[in-house]
């Protein structure tokens, strides 16, 4: 298991693992800080979240962009909600780049691009990983997904070019909750593309509580 160095005054409160192609769903309380960390590399990862206590009230990109200024997030950024509150912090990054514009691939993705049926996808994913801690009636929306780690470009006449991304296994992000939240994430299986370089792989997720 791939160790990342220990939070100063956290301790560790729980692991949940984002099998290769599938996802997992988990619950953080406001103070809490969780990670994201890929364990070979090159992998994407798709999270969702929602205010605990009102599923009604979930993270938005398009908020958050407006909240930062900025489509590119960085350490100290915040990660806001359809109301405008804001529900997580960036505390470390070893990777820096993700994407938050695209929507999450769905079995739509697959079907009008690729011709394939039954393919597992994000949104797929995340639905599931909700449903398996009881929250299969949560809607999620694929609009509402944040890219992490997904590495692309926009090119000068605003063309988007999907590229392979480059971090290492042991990569990771943390965030801080400020917030009681319920996240879901998925390891994306864009398999069709290089989003995830040569393979769809697993993601772990670490919560860490204050000691």
């Amino acid at each position: 298991m791939v160790e990342t160095p220990p939070l100063p005054g956290y301790r560790l409160k729980e692991e949940v693992l984002a099998p290769p192609m599938h996802g997992c769903a988990f619950r953080v309380a406001a103070g809490d800080r969780f990670q994201i960390i890929d364990l070979q590399g090159q992998q994407v990862g798709d999270l969702v979240a929602f205010k605990a206590s009102n599923p009604a009230e979930y993270f938005s990109p398009a908020h958050t962009v407006t909240q930062n200024w900025r489509i590119t997030l960085q350490v100290g950024d915040v990660l806001a909600s359809n109301k405008r509150n804001n529900l997580m912090k960036i505390i470390e990054d070893t990777v820096g780049y993700h994407d938050i514009i695209v929507p999450c691939c769905d079995p739509e993705t697959y079907l009008t691009r690729y011709g394939l049926y039954n393919h597992r996808s994000c949104l797929i994913n995340m639905k599931e990983g909700l449903a398996e801690i009881g929250l299969g009636d949560w809607d999620v929306h694929g609009e509402n997904a944040w890219n992490v780690f997904m590495r692309n470009r926009i090119e000068a006449d605003g063309r988007m070019v999907y590229l392979e991304p480059t971090h290492p296994p042991g990569s990771y992000i943390t965030l801080e909750a400020l917030e009681d939240l319920v996240c879901a994430l998925s390891a994306c299986p864009q398999d069709q593309t290089p989003t995830n370089g040569p393979a769809c792989t697993e993601l772990l997720v670490r919560v860490w509580e204050p000691a």
